[in-house]
Order: structure tokens, then C-alpha cells, then sequence
């Protein structure tokens, strides 16, 4: 098991001298996987790498460092420790020009800009002009000798990020076309592993910002979510973030995964008020994205009701089985106990709570049935059009041509692009059971009169890096309603896992959410950071998993080379240790692992057929084996 450490986060960070001066912030000698503790406010004060937005404009302003040695500190870490925690697919090739130029306008006096000289990272979905697009996808990524797809033009976001005067580190990892919510393990750069702890899943799909902000690689991050990327990395590493109203947020010039339905940007960071901050550039309508047409952005602006009394006399509505039943809709024992320490918080901080509030409605019968996505091909078209006439391809089937040309014939994803491209489709259905989902969960936040509900962000502790996953309580409800929510950190489990909080409520909401969530924040403070990063190299993921060696052996009982009863042995050892990786033990997968070998090797005995799956079988289990003992290697320090 991990071991469990409670260091306070910034306890040995270097003076602010000593970090220009040597690059590198480190709490001293590193070790294997120390588990993470809940950070004091004032953790590591002089060290700029940990400096929320706010932090970083009162440095920058005051004199007391330039935009320029801020870049220069945070590639001074990058270049200590992204080796063993692959937060990027590409490095900003301009960051320090951008930060001298940064310095320079703040120098000549000109009006300060609402992010001028902070570093962020950028997930690589993202158009970020002169850099290509890869969206962690092997027919899209130079470093598998896939096609570069780089843009002529920022996408909105990201030109709206520079006219705020942000300096961008690089791009940042994740898993092909943004299609996992819990890591970047099949990208074409290789998994990302979390800041926390490296045997932890990262979550995902925005695994390299998320790392990059925990990890002190950057001031702030974006990430993109469908259906939990931007909640599920917050909650694995401990981050604040916003999940955007659909719309709320131009999301054109970013790989659609579903484009005109559900996928929305928003930011992760270090504190609630570095959040309000970001929404503040990011939010609002521009004619480069329809679907921002009717977006409501606050006149006051995000931060504008940030208040440690915002949750007195509101009325919250917690978590239950009316919102939802059946698949990851139980809280395990220590997520319940965690979450009733959290309700009693809310109480203290003088909100009303309100049990259940969706028992009888009918709301967690809608995860049954229902279009979930529509026309991703066409969104894809368009994403392809606006990447410029200098583009390598300006068309799905440009890029299949290629595709085919260059050795990724056999790629099903592009091939799978190809149907129903070329009109605008038709979203019918899936707006039919959005507004399925709207009209049961107005009617539940009306009849209870709610200013909000807070959830746990995950039904239990987030899994490993290999074989785990991140459970989220709203995913995917909240995305098919394009309902907005806040991801609030909260402490930790037993082990250090990280345990946080979603605030969520109705369509343009999101001041009066990061208000609540500033309040819980200030009041509770239950950031888990880690500082003492490792420099110790994972073991590769291998290429088996549990579940495709159990798939191999039923496909050889189907064509008849092995015997169900053998198979049914096997089996149980198979799910002996894919139950106990979940919980983060090594010694039981190993246990059962060797158990298969030697039951493979004695009961599949015959002709040379029978030695072909015997050896097949076997070499797949030594795979998972050598993964293990070396993981345990690692963990036994």
C-alpha cells in the first residue's frame, strides 16, 4: 500500500533567491510516493511557482519579480520534473519572448491587462497559432509521424487568453481525441501521471493540465470537458475548477469530441478566486461561435460575489438516490462519512440543507434512454475548415487521404469520421432529451426553492493510474443538460486520496456558484498539494489489461482451443487481481498473477495449438506481473 505522509505541502520550498538562482524548488531529496497533505494558505509564500493569479499580479506589479524569470522558474521545474510526470505534448517555443514583451508593456505604462505576464498551460485540443493541434491522437502528432494540423489563428479562447496578457507555457497532454475521463494512458506522447501521486489516476480528459497546475508547472490551466474533463482532473489532484453553462464559453478551435452538444472549456486552478478571475477573460458571446449567441455573463463579472457569507441562509440540495441509482450512484463508506462532514460545514457556514431534493421526480430514470450526442462529424468538418488555406488538410476526407497515404489506414477513429460530414445535422433528438433533463431538474431546484445543490465530486476515492478510474456523481447528467458546476477541494481520504466537492445549479449560474464555493474555501481550506515531486521513472503501462486478457481467453473458448472449465480457473485469478489493483495493492495482483501462470502452464497441456494460446495466455499475465513488481518496487521505496 502507498505509503501515507501528513508533511505540510510548502515546508521546505526554497527562498525566491535560490529558486532563480538554481531552478529548482524542491522540499529535499525526493521520495518514491509520499501521499500528499491538505496546504496552509501561506505554503511556500516565496516561491513564485506556487503563486495563485492573484499572487502573481501582486509580485509582477509590486516589482518583485518580472513575467520573464516567472517563465524562467516554472521551466526550471518543468525541466527537473515533466520527465516523470509527461504533463506536455509541446513547449511554447516564444514563451520568454512573450514574457519580455509582457515586461515591457507594463514597464511603459500602459494599462494593465486582467492576466498580464502570468503563465498558463494550454490542453492540446486547443488552437494555439503556430503550434500544431494533436489532441494526444497518433495520426495527428509529428511524434508518431502523424500530420501536423497547425492553425493559422488562435481559437477564441485562446486569443481572448492573449489579449488578457497570459503567457503560454506549452500544450498539455491528453488521451486520443479527449476519450477518457480518468487518464492520458493511449496518447501518442505516453501517460500523464498526477502531481499527487504517480500510482493515482490523473483524471481526465484534461490529464496535462490538470498535472501542470497541481504539479507547479504553471500558474493556471485550461481544460476541456464532454463529460467530466474538466471535473474529474480537478477532483484526482485537487484543483478548483469550472464546469461552464454550455455556450457560456466559445469553444470553436478546439477538436470537437461533441461540439455542438456538450463540450465546453473552462479553467483549473489554485484557488476559487483565480477561477473568477479566468471566467472573467474567457466568458461571453463572439460572433466566431454560434453557440455562444444568448451566453449571460454577470454585470458585475465572476468575482463579484465572492463573499465569506454568501452561504448563509441558502438553501442547498444534497446528494441521493432521486438524482441517481444503479451505476456508480452508491457512495462508498468513507466517501459518505467524508461528504457528512461536509454537509455539516454547509450548516455551519449557515446554509440550509435539504435532503434528496429529487426523490419522486423522475430524474434518475433519464440516464436510461435518450440521445446523448449528435453531429460530432460535421462540427469535426468545420474544426478542419477554419484551421487555415496554409493547413496540411482542410477536410475529413483530406485527412483520410492522408491517413491512408502515410500508414494510419487502418485507423477506425478517421474512418468512423467519414459518415454524415457534409450537412449540418440534425440535433433534434438530442435536444428532446436535453430538455428532458432541464425541465425535471428546474422543476426539483423551483418546487425546493435551492439556490444550489453540492454534491461529493465522486461516489468514491479516485482509482490507479492503470486499470482505475475517476467515478463522478453528475457525469453524465450535468453535460447533456449543459448545467454549469464548480469543483471545491475538501481534503482527503485515509490514504490521501483527495476528496472534493461539485456546487451546481441552473443554466448561466456560475457567479453565485463560485460565491458559495469561496465561502466553503475560505472557511474549510481543503486544498491537498504536493510539492515534493518525484524523480523517479513509472513503470511503462503495459499494452495488456485485465479486462483484454479476460477477452483473449473467452475468444479462444469461443473458437473452441480452450475449455470453459480452464477458462473458468483462470477467470478467477484474472478477477482476483483486477479487484485488488482497484484498491491499490500490488502484493494481491502478484499473488493471483503467478497463481495464473502456474495454472496456465499445468492445465493447458495438448497438441501445438493448445502450446500457442498456453504461451499467448501466459506472456499476456507476465506482462500485468512485470507491471506489479515493479510498481511494488517503487512503492517499497
Amino acid at each position: 500500500m502507498h505509503a501515507v505522509s501528513r508533511r505540510r505541502a510548502g515546508a521546505a520550498g526554497l527562498a525566491a533567491s535560490a529558486l532563480l538562482a538554481t531552478g529548482l524548488v524542491a522540499t529535499g531529496a525526493p521520495t518514491a510516493q509520499a501521499a500528499p497533505a491538505p496546504a496552509a494558505a501561506s505554503a511556500a509564500a516565496a516561491d513564485p511557482t506556487t503563486f495563485t493569479i492573484t499572487e502573481t499580479l501582486e509580485a509582477l506589479k509590486s516589482g518583485t519579480y518580472t513575467s520573464v524569470q516567472l517563465v524562467q522558474a516554472f521551466q526550471a521545474r518543468i525541466a527537473a520534473y515533466e520527465p516523470y510526470y509527461n504533463a506536455f505534448t509541446q513547449m511554447n517555443p516564444e514563451a520568454l519572448a512573450d514574457a519580455a514583451a509582457s515586461d515591457e508593456r507594463r514597464r511603459s505604462g500602459a494599462a494593465a491587462r486582467p492576466l498580464e505576464g502570468v503563465p498558463i498551460v494550454i490542453k492540446d485540443s486547443l488552437d494555439v497559432k503556430k503550434m500544431p493541434t494533436t489532441s494526444g491522437w497518433p495520426l495527428t502528432s509529428p511524434i508518431t509521424g502523424g500530420i501536423a494540423l497547425v492553425p493559422e489563428t488562435d481559437a477564441p479562447l485562446v486569443k481572448r487568453l492573449r489579449e488578457a496578457g497570459a503567457v503560454f507555457i506549452g500544450k498539455t497532454n491528453l488521451p486520443i481525441l479527449a476519450g477518457s475521463g480518468s487518464n492520458a494512458n493511449n496518447s501518442a506522447y505516453g501517460p500523464t501521471y498526477n502531481a499527487l501521486n504517480q500510482a493515482w489516476a490523473p483524471g481526465g480528459s484534461s490529464s496535462g493540465s490538470a498535472t501542470s497546475v497541481a504539479g507547479d508547472f504553471a500558474v493556471a490551466g485550461i481544460a476541456e470537458e464532454t463529460g467530466g474533463s474538466i471535473q474529474n482532473p480537478a477532483s484526482a489532484q485537487s484543483l478548483y475548477a469550472v464546469k461552464p453553462t454550455f455556450g457560456l464559453i466559445p469553444n470553436t478551435g478546439n477538436f470537437p469530441l461533441a461540439g455542438l452538444t456538450r463540450d465546453v472549456l473552462g479553467p483549473l486552478t489554485k484557488s476559487v478566486e483565480d477561477a473568477a478571475i479566468m471566467l472573467d477573460v474567457l466568458a461571453g458571446s463572439t460572433a466566431e461561435d454560434p453557440l455562444t449567441e444568448g451566453a449571460v455573463v454577470p454585470a458585475g463579472g465572476y468575482t463579484s460575489q465572492l463573499s465569506t457569507t454568501a452561504l448563509q441562509g441558502k438553501r442547498i440540495g444534497l446528494y441521493g438516490p432521486g438524482w441517481r441509482t444503479g451505476n456508480n450512484s452508491a457512495l462508498s463508506p468513507e466517501t459518505a462519512k467524508l461528504y457528512a462532514k461536509a454537509v455539516e460545514n454547509l450548516k455551519k457556514q449557515g446554509a440550509i440543507v435539504v435532503e434528496d431534493p429529487f426523490a419522486g421526480s423522475g430524474f434518475n430514470e433519464l440516464r436510461s434512454s435518450g440521445v446523448t450526442n449528435a453531429g460530432n462529424n460535421w462540427a469535426i468538418e468545420q474544426y478542419l475548415k477554419r484551421l487555415g488555406p496554409s493547413a496540411a488538410v482542410h477536410s475529413i476526407a483530406e485527412l483520410n487521404a492522408w491517413a491512408d497515404a502515410n500508414g494510419f489506414a487502418s485507423d477506425t477513429r478517421i474512418n468512423g469520421m467519414l459518415g454524415d460530414h457534409s450537412t449540418p445535422p440534425d440535433l433534434s433528438g438530442f435536444l428532446a432529451n436535453r430538455d428532458r433533463y432541464l425541465s425535471v431538474f428546474n422543476r426539483v431546484i423551483a418546487d425546493n426553492d435551492l439556490d444550489a445543490l453540492m454534491f461529493p465530486q465522486q461516489v468514491q476515492e479516485v482509482g490507479p493510474i492503470f486499470n482505475g478510474s475517476v467515478s463522478a456523481s453528475t457525469v453524465s447528467e450535468i453535460n447533456i443538460a449543459q448545467l454549469p458546476g464548480v469543483v471545491v477541494p475538501d481534503g482527503a481520504y485515509a490514504n490521501g486520496k483527495p476528496f472534493n466537492l461539485l456546487f451546481m445549479d441552473v443554466k448561466w449560474s456560475e457567479a453565485e456558484l463560485l460565491g458559495y464555493a469561496y465561502d466553503y474555501a475560505e472557511a474549510y481550506d481543503g486544498r491537498v498539494i504536493n510539492r515534493d515531486l518525484t524523480t523517479t521513472t513509472w513503470p511503462t503501462l503495459p499494452s495488456v489489461t485485465f479486462t483484454s486478457l479476460q477477452n483473449a481467453m473467452n475468444a479462444y473458448v469461443t473458437a473452441g482451443r480452450l475449455k470453459a472449465q480452464v477458462r473458468d480457473n483462470l477467470a478467477d485469478r484474472v478477477t482476483r487481481a483486477s479487484t485488488a489493483s482497484l484498491r491499490d495493492s500490488e502484493d494481491v495482483p502478484i499473488a493471483n498473477l503467478e497463481q495464473f501462470i502456474a495454472k496456465a502452464k499445468n492445465q493447458i497441456k495438448g497438441d501445438a495449438q493448445d502450446v500457442e494460446v498456453r504461451n499467448d495466455l501466459v506472456a499476456q499475465a507476465e506482462q500485468l506481473l512485470a507491471y506489479y513488481r515493479a510498481v511494488e518496487a517503487i512503492e517499497n521505496g
